[in-house]
């Protein structure tokens, strides 16, 4: 009673804002009076700038099947308050991932006398943001006009998702700055299973249901979000929420991730089937290994050295788009897999279980939690929460994982967001959870070394060598990912320079850049003019050469979050 009573109260205080939300597809929101004069922040007394709203109205273009287009229509609006805001709000960053689009990028920048500055054409650019993993983040850049304090800086942007399953949809509330309110609008589907749930994280967000069939689900007072070194995985601390619309809301869950390990392996079997093209490619991947161990390294390094990343660097936008299709409409046989050499990272462990299979191992597809997701727990019964698809393989009467997608790690090494993980092993029968490997902490080293001259006039001359082994070479490795040798070496010089400005630097060598299985060494010679300073008879130098220029890891006066280390 407690339950449906606090939703009706929620209902009734959010209905208005959902109606007046609803009209900003016709254009913009009027500006309020209050909002024009508006001098200090409501949320965080000191932000520079602030969302006086962000509102998010999603369509989906079908009844949540995978080959389905998303659509999100954004609109922010900000309040610039000094000098501190102004540097935040005069160039905004809309990033998206390399599947995702944005379009109908619109701006403008209103001044407290009413007057309107748009934003133009040439005031949006696109431009890669950074690497992520193996995704490539991209990001539409506005650069808005005439921004000072006590403006009101306004925009808006459609970004469409293809391949979403509606019944699986993320709300983030959480932006670089304060929002005072952000609202999504969301149309229940049809014609599915289920009632739309929300399942809240990190937050106790409001919804509405209006008259024009679409859902409200908002959150006020939204403090900016702000990481933090060596924090825990940002859904773990960050605001969000997860619509749903699976029978699994509230049923027993021993029962749920039976059904789902069961569903998976039917899913998944049929996909499994080798032909003669498999077999032979088995047959020769395996030769010269004996144990299970070895044929199944040697599985792996086989898949890896010919099938491509669909999004790796070596594939075309061509190319993956062909792939993307197909394996949008249906769950491509491991034969397909082989024959086309191109594969996403779920699709090259699906031709990992039919090759290991062929090869007279016992495998199944295994659906496996993700350390960079929410902490997962078996209450937790949604299918979203084992994002990834792995391989378990018995070994010796064990099951043991093993991840042909982490083509940058050994092949005895599953990634680093799936390590100690839990996974759902499918069956057809009995599914059950496994842990995934936990590797030792000493697989995943730096080894820094130098041998310097120092001579009398301060100058620093001397050979220095670096070796990265596990988690922390793939880390590397995943910066230069596609990088021709002589970028990689590049980089090494930018590296030092950036520390170092008038070092000279000669004969650099890189080892393994693209053999996970051995270790990866970086190797230069090095010359510092002025590295020590002379007083008198002395020199007067910093002795740790790999530690000069790195800043405190911790040199913040507080701290909200837990810390947790990586690779221990």
């Amino acid at each position: 009673m407690k339950s449906i009573l606090f939703s009706l109260i929620l209902s009734l205080t959010t209905s208005g804002l959902a109606q007046a939300a609803s009209k900003s597809d016709s254009g913009w929101l009027p500006v309020s009076d209050a909002e024009v004069a508006m001098k200090t922040p409501q949320v965080e007394k000191d932000a520079g700038v602030e969302a006086l709203f962000w509102y998010v109205h999603i369509l989906d273009g079908g009844d949540g099947g995978s080959g389905r287009e998303r659509t999100l229509d954004h609109y922010v609006r900000l309040k610039v308050f000094d000098e501190k805001g102004k540097s935040k709000a005069a160039t905004i960053q809309i990033p998206y991932l390399n599947r995702e689009s944005v379009s109908s990028v619109e701006g403008r920048t209103i001044k407290p006398d009413g007057t309107i500055l748009d934003l133009k054409k040439d005031g949006i650019f696109e431009r890669d943001q950074v690497r992520l993993k193996r995704f490539r983040i991209k990001a539409v850049s506005l650069a808005m006009p005439g921004v000072e304090p006590g403006v009101i800086v306004e925009y808006r942007w459609r970004e469409i998702r293809k391949g979403g399953a509606a019944y699986n949809l993320r709300l983030e509330f959480q932006l670089d700055y304060p929002v005072q309110k952000v609202t999504y609008f969301v149309r229940p589907l049809r014609n599915i299973v289920g009632v739309m749930q929300v399942r809240p994280f990190n937050c106790h967000p409001l919804r509405a249901i209006s008259a024009d069939g679409f859902d409200s689900i908002g959150l006020e007072n939204v403090p900016a979000f702000r990481a933090e070194p060596m924090m825990p995985s940002e859904p773990n601390v960050r605001p969000w929420a997860l619509i749903g619309y699976t029978a699994a809301f509230g049923i027993d869950q021993d029962q749920y991730w039976s059904e789902t390990g069961q569903n998976s392996y039917r899913q998944f079997k049929s996909a499994l089937k080798a032909n003669n093209a498999l077999k032979t490619a088995t047959a020769q991947a395996i030769q010269g290994a004996s144990s299970d161990n070895e044929k199944a390294a040697a599985l792996i390094r086989n898949i890896r050295a010919n099938v491509r990343d669909v999004d790796g660097n070596q594939v075309s936008e061509a190319e993956r788009m062909k792939i993307l299709k197909d394996v949008l409409r249906r769950v491509r046989p491991a034969a397909d897999i082989l024959k086309s050499g191109i594969a996403s990272t779920g699709e090259m462990n699906l031709l990992l279980a039919a090759m290991a299979s062929t090869a007279g191992l016992e495998a199944r597809p295994a659906l496996v939690a993700d350390r960079e997701n929410v902490i997962f727990a078996p209450k937790l019964a949604d299918r979203s929460f084992l994002p990834n698809l792995d391989v378990a393989i018995n070994i010796a009467g064990k099951w043991k994982l093993f991840d042909a997608g982490a083509r940058l790690l050994p092949a005895s090494m599953v990634s680093w967001r799936e390590e100690g993980m839990p996974a759902l092993l499918s069956d057809p029968k009995s599914p059950m959870f496994i842990e995934s490997p936990i590797s030792p902490p000493d697989a995943s080293r730096v080894a820094r070394s130098g041998e310097f001259r120092l001579t009398g006039d301060g100058e620093l001359e001397g050979d220095v060598h670096i070796c990265y082994t596990g988690y922390l070479a793939y880390a590397r490795r995943s910066d230069t990912d596609g990088d021709t040798d002589a970028r990689t070496l590049e980089k090494l010089k930018e590296e030092l320079n950036a520390v170092f400005p008038k070092a000279e630097v000669s004969d650099e060598k890189v080892e393994n850049a693209t053999n996970p299985e051995k270790a990866l060494k970086l190797a230069y010679h090095v010359k510092l003019a002025g590295f020590a300073q002379r007083t008198g008879k002395r020199l007067l130098f910093k002795p740790l050469f790999f530690q000069i220029g790195a800043n405190p890891l911790f040199s913040a006066s507080e701290r909200r979050f837990d810390i947790v280390f990586p690779y221990a």
